[in-house]
């Protein structure tokens, strides 16, 4: 008896239909954050002393707006961090962005959900290779699923909101992508944080206190760089195991 070999559902007509909203919301999260990222550093200037100012009242403001920004996809997590380490300091600053970051991606992970529902998760299940690579990275255990979704944290111009989607779409479990979420983007938020505030306090009447300064924010982000390198590494790795 011959083996029947499934139709390649590449070839089947109508996918982006099948995919519903899915397919033209994971079009627009590759552009929009950029977008929204452009007004905001544009406005640092100004609304971080303004947020600086009114102290406790600035935190809560910064919490629910830019958690609002960041949850709908509209600003990148690296801007929200800029304008918290512009605004706060580095100590507030990462702590703010840290948990504003992390308390968004539960509002992504939602509306990913509402709008993915089963559709993508079932084109998946139709390609045996992105289904084997789906079981090898987010379909078994707890500790490998979380590695996978820290790893795609972890690099500093990572696609925050393309990854919520995606991890959304695909289920992964609340907990596992919460974790993993808070573990990935805490090394790259605090570098930035701490840039954002090196930079607003620098003094260029002082070139040798800047200098210094400068210096070290240069190999901060270099570190994290190299880390997100390492990272996306070993999510090659583990996705060609397959």
């Amino acid at each position: 008896m011959s083996r029947l070999t499934p139709p390649d559902p590449a070839t089947k007509p109508g996918l982006m239909r099948r995919l519903g909203a899915a397919g033209p919301f994971a079009i627009l999260l590759s552009f929009w954050p950029p977008l929204g990222s452009l007004f905001l550093i544009a406005s640092l200037t100004q609304l971080g002393p303004w947020l600086r100012s009114h102290d406790g009242v600035g935190l809560l403001i910064y919490f629910l707006v830019i958690g609002f920004l960041l949850g709908v996809s509209f600003v990148p997590t690296y801007a929200s961090a800029i304008l918290a380490g512009w605004a706060f300091g580095f100590g507030k600053g990462s702590l703010i962005a840290i948990v504003t970051i992390t308390v968004s991606s539960l509002l992504a992970y939602a509306v990913a959900r509402w709008i993915a529902r089963d559709r993508v998760l079932e084109i998946i299940r139709e390609r045996p290779k992105w289904h084997a690579i789906y079981q090898a990275l987010v379909g078994k255990h707890f500790a490998r699923t979380l590695l996978v979704v820290t790893l795609m944290r972890v690099p500093p111009m990572s696609p925050f909101a393309l990854a919520n989607f995606a991890l959304a779409a695909a289920r992964v479990p609340l907990g596992t992508y919460t974790l993993g979420t808070f573990l990935g983007i805490l090394p790259r938020t605090i570098v930035t944080t701490f840039a954002a505030a090196q930079l607003e306090q620098l003094d260029l009447n002082n070139l040798g206190q800047s200098w210094v300064k400068m210096v070290g924010i240069t190999l901060t982000i270099a570190a994290c760089i190299g880390l997100g390198v390492l990272a996306n590494r070993v999510l090659r790795e583990m996705t060609s195991a397959k």
